[in-house]
């Protein structure tokens, strides 16, 4: 798999929820169930996610080397898998926070643009 760099992205969900995954694994290492109950705390209406997609983001964000998970063995209950962030998943959240402001400074702009203009019409 290639590597990705933050500043090619776009605000597409899926980049977004990597955002918000990685900032609650800063918090400390959680399974997938606790993340996407957690991601309310950042706003997401998380009965909309499927856990589906949580995994597969962790999985994928695995791979770029942005998060690692081990095993949590217990005598009773199933299995968990713990994800952690890495150094490399620190440095993309600072890349995507740098990006996400640029992009939101555009966005305020263009909205006080309209605003302006539909005030004129």
């Amino acid at each position: 798999m290639k590597d990705r760099r933050c500043s090619r992205f776009t605000f597409k969900s899926g980049n977004t929820l990597n955002a918000a995954l990685l900032t609650l694994l800063l918090e400390g290492p959680k399974i997938g169930y606790h993340l996407l109950d957690e991601l309310k705390t950042l706003g997401f209406d998380s009965s909309e996610i499927p856990i589906t997609i949580i995994y597969r983001l962790l999985r994928n964000m695995e791979v770029l080397g942005l998060t690692v998970s081990r095993w949590e063995i217990v005598e009773t209950g199933p299995s968990k898998r713990i994800y952690y962030i890495t150094n490399n998943g620190i440095k993309y959240l600072k890349d995507w926070q740098e990006t996400a402001r640029a992009k939101l400074f555009s966005i305020n702009n263009l909205i006080e643009n309209i605003d302006n203009k539909l005030k004129n019409i």
